[in-house]
């Protein structure tokens, strides 16, 4: 009898208990984002199953469709969890380039809608300073000058993809960065 009315009491309180989050969220992420914004910066590394489910962006009809965002009413930064990989483990060179590239251009741009800044809505302007900071942040990261250069190309293909297929991300006088060829005399 004791077990059954343990049994029942365990069930019910863990009925009314709120799921917990899967959020992460890693320091350095938030030491970067926080530099680039000019103020404290939550940011959230969601599970897969979290990110699918987000009603933000995780809905139907393409659930993959968003890179990050930035909620500017209760200031917070989701990054897709790909790329909440990537940003946290820049320097890990068991992950893809474009995987590291990528997530730390758009933690870099998340940042930048963060931050108190007139354009902080504007998606063209924000893109425009998360390209030109890019080797900044990717060096806040942990990454040698060296690997922040090798990781641009990459940067600046997930640039021109998001401008083009998204035309309000471009900033027409936005100067990119310039990739040095990696070759010794």
């Amino acid at each position: 009898m004791r077990r059954v009315t343990l049994a029942v009491l365990v069930s019910v309180a863990m009925v009314g208990t709120p799921a917990a989050s899967a959020f992460e969220r890693p320091p350095l992420l938030q030491t970067v984002a926080a530099y680039f914004a000019k103020r404290p910066a939550d940011v959230r590394c969601p599970s897969t199953v979290e990110w699918v489910s987000d009603p933000i962006w995780g809905t139907a009809p393409n659930p993959s469709r968003a890179w990050a965002y930035t909620d500017m009413v209760n200031d917070y930064i989701v990054l897709q969890p790909i790329l909440c990989s990537g940003a946290a483990a820049v320097t890990d060179s068991t992950l893809p380039l474009w995987q590291r590239a990528t997530g730390t251009l758009v933690l870099v741009h998340e940042a930048y809608h963060l931050r108190r800044w007139k354009w902080r809505r504007n998606e063209a302007k924000v893109e425009c300073q998360a390209i030109r900071h890019f080797v900044e942040g990717a060096g806040l990261l942990g990454a040698s000058p060296k690997l922040a250069n090798d990781l641009l190309p990459f940067a600046l293909a997930a640039h021109a993809r998001m401008v083009t297929l998204f035309p309000e991300y471009r900033d027409r006088h936005c100067t990119l960065p310039v990739w040095s060829l990696p070759m010794t005399p």
